[in-house]
């Protein structure tokens, strides 16, 4: 950093798109457990801003997935967890919502 222009915001965004993808068939599973041939498309967004006050001290903020974008039912069968069509194979996105932070770097050295 140049002398005298210590103090200073930092910003990033970072968007992820995950495409469709084949998922593996279904179509022998009675109807309840059946899903169509491909997932849908994701799109999340994170974003951190940094107050920077000094060489030693930041303060930050951020959030992850603020778009909440959520997959419903990642798990096919959860509700027979030991039948025949229990199947942990098709979380394709996010299952948690939104999480933000906060917090602050201080440099020792």
């Amino acid at each position: 950093m140049k002398e005298g222009k210590t103090a200073h915001w930092k910003m990033d965004a970072t968007f992820n798109w995950l495409g469709k993808q084949r998922f593996s068939s279904t179509a022998s599973n009675p109807l309840q457990y059946q899903l169509s041939e491909y997932s849908p498309t994701v799109g999340t967004l994170n974003l951190q801003i940094t107050k920077v006050f000094s060489p030693k001290f930041e303060v930050y903020l951020g959030g992850e997935n603020v778009t909440n974008v959520r997959q419903n039912n990642p798990i096919l069968g959860a509700d027979d967890p030991f039948g025949a069509n229990f199947d942990t194979t098709f979380v394709y996105g996010p299952i948690y919502g939104s999480n933000y932070y906060a917090g602050l770097r201080f440099k020792i050295q």
